[in-house]
């Protein structure tokens, strides 16, 4: 197995630990803290990453290969790692919201729908909304907040916040593995070839 490989394992397996220990003890369990544990996760990703490349990196220059890849296999080297990071990362974050706490969507699902039940009942939002919505005129208080609440019911499902996270993951790692490739082809490796 690649060194990269074994990286980007290793550091899905810290991120997951470390998320459970979080929750074990209840810390950043909240709306904000959930942004820090996002951090945490796109501090492990970008980490698995760049010593996953630096790493196969150094082993290319010890084997006297690191004058015959390019870049475009320099980025590919570091999206493998990040890949397995992502897919992997992304398999436990359904795991955890869909076994482990399955009760952190059902409150974000509570919490909106205390707002849409707040507009509900007061009468200025809900001309607003009999006015904007023709099917709206005719439904009751309780269709409308069922209605309402369809949206947010298939966002805060494990499904949906796993597509989400490996998008996002996707995204940071092909942004990461370009910028690694760059930074070090150019100034740790100093090749002058891009």
């Amino acid at each position: 197995m690649r060194p990269s490989i074994k990286i980007a394992l290793l550091f899905a397996g810290i991120w997951f630990l470390v998320r459970m220990v979080f929750f074990q003890f209840q810390l950043f369990q909240n709306e904000p803290g959930v942004k820090i544990l996002i951090l945490w996760n796109l501090f492990c990703l970008l980490m698995a990453v760049t010593i996953g490349t630096l790493v196969e990196k150094m082993k290319e220059k010890r084997e006297g290969r690191s004058a015959e890849g390019s870049a475009f296999a320099d980025i590919k080297e570091a999206m493998r790692g990040g890949m397995i990071y992502t897919v992997s990362v992304a398999i436990l974050i359904y795991l955890y919201y869909a076994k482990i706490d399955p009760a952190y969507n059902e409150r974000q699902l509570a919490r909106i729908e205390a707002a849409y039940a707040r507009d509900v009942n007061n009468p200025k939002q809900l001309a607003i909304f009999r006015n904007d919505n023709p099917e709206g005129a005719s439904m009751t208080k309780e269709e409308i907040l069922v209605k309402a609440m369809e949206g947010p019911k298939s966002f805060y499902s494990p499904g949906s916040t796993m597509i989400l996270s490996l998008l996002g993951m996707l995204l940071l790692t092909t942004v990461n593995a370009i910028l690694v490739t760059v930074v070090f082809r150019r100034v740790l490796f100093k090749q002058g070839t891009l």
